[in-house]
């Protein structure tokens, strides 16, 4: 028990000293337009499969049978893609020497964002994350 709680307490302490903020001043040097695929990937014929069997499972005879196909196109449906487009901005950013590649994405997917132009100062937060100087 103790060692359990000194690993706890360590793991604590450390995510502490990583927490620190690092903000640096630089400018694009190249902006660009990115997008990605987000949400799931349906699985139709998984869907109908098991769709099917839990069909299978009702009524004998015919209405077995009708029970099964109901499952399976119930189970189809319910399987289908929810993938969107995410839209979003790819910056390279010159803090003194240093290149810097960062992802900004906007707030819904779907949904196109406004980027800022090469040349525009910015604030480098974290090496991650951009703000308007």
């Amino acid at each position: 028990m103790k060692r359990f709680i000194f690993v706890i307490s360590a793991l604590f302490c450390t995510g502490f000293a990583h927490a620190s903020d690092s903000v640096s001043e630089g400018v694009i040097e190249k902006a660009e337009a990115i997008t990605t695929e987000v949400g799931k990937d349906g699985k139709p014929v998984l869907g109908a499969v098991a769709g099917a069997g839990i069909g299978s499972m009702f009524g004998s005879g015919s209405g077995n049978t009708a029970a099964k196909i109901f499952g399976g196109i119930l189970g189809a449906k319910s399987q289908k893609s929810t993938k969107k487009t995410a839209y979003g901005w790819r910056y390279i950013v010159k803090v003194d020497e240093d290149l810097h590649v960062v992802d900004v994405w906007c707030e819904k997917a779907e949904e196109k964002c406004p980027g800022l132009a090469k040349g525009k100062e910015v604030y480098l937060l974290n090496e991650k994350e951009i703000s308007v100087k």
